[in-house]
């Protein structure tokens, strides 16, 4: 982790996905950044593990394809916490290598629930807390909402939909004083992304492809998301903070 200099000093977070990968990451930086933080994920020992590495995380496992739990994880924070001041949403799923005549109903319906709709529950029952504090809103998006790929029609459709989301609640949120943006990450090693497959084989082979020659990891994500969640982005809005390695320049 990089050096660190409380820019988050007494904010009130939630991280979803934040018991692995990119929100586990991201949680850890805003408790050493003075934040005090609420991860959500499905599994709770793998939460707690996080939990445990500092004082200032906390954990409220839920499914939030549920409404009820994206209202129970808010709840249990906002009481826990005193409120809520920044609401990181990581929370997702992917599947590589997909031919879209042959993904079922089922296929894409789970992966619009949980890319997209679990952003919708979380983000709506948040709304409340966050007006009354001007709070900010972070989405992790993806490059695939910037570009497209072959074997990746369902995620591409529902990380574009992250980033429209991003910009119309910017729009709708912005006179209330709540910042939203998106974060939109190139190829980061996490398990979300790897998991099944001998990632270390092709490493090389994918760090050729990117303008710096290295595969990002899951830390090279949190430097943007303070930035995103502090003051030091305080007229920024509507926006995705590409985060790639200049994959996407190409």
């Amino acid at each position: 982790m990089t050096g660190t200099s409380e820019r988050l000093l007494d904010k009130r977070c939630i991280v979803t996905g934040g018991g692995t990968g990119i929100g586990r990451a991201v949680a850890l930086r805003f408790a050493a950044e003075g934040a005090h933080v609420v991860i959500n994920g499905r599994r709770e020992d793998v939460l707690d593990e996080v939990a445990a590495a500092h004082e200032n995380i906390g954990a409220c496992a839920g499914d939030l394809t549920d409404p009820d739990a994206a209202r129970r994880l808010v709840q249990h924070t906002t009481a826990s916490l005193g409120g809520l001041d920044v609401l990181f949403h990581a929370a997702g799923s992917l599947r590589r290598n997909e031919r879209l005549a042959d993904t079922s109903d089922d296929e894409w319906a789970q992966d619009i629930a949980t890319n997209l709709t679990g952003a919708f529950n979380v983000v709506r029952a948040a709304i409340p807390s966050l007006r009354e504090t001007r709070g900010v809103v972070i989405l992790v998006a993806s490059q695939l909402a910037h570009i497209a790929a072959p074997g990746y029609a369902t995620y591409c459709a529902t990380k574009g939909g992250i980033l429209s989301l991003t910009r119309a609640l910017a729009l709708d949120l912005g006179p209330d004083g709540v910042r939203v943006n998106a974060l939109s990450p190139g190829v980061v090693e996490t398990e979300m992304a790897y998991i099944g497959r001998d990632f270390a084989a092709i490493r090389d082979q994918v760090a050729a492809s990117i303008p710096l020659r290295r595969v990002g990891q899951p830390d090279d994500m949190t430097g943007p998301a303070v930035f995103l969640a502090s003051d030091d982005s305080q007229w920024m809005t509507g926006q995705s903070l590409v985060i790639d390695g200049g994959y996407t320049a190409q």
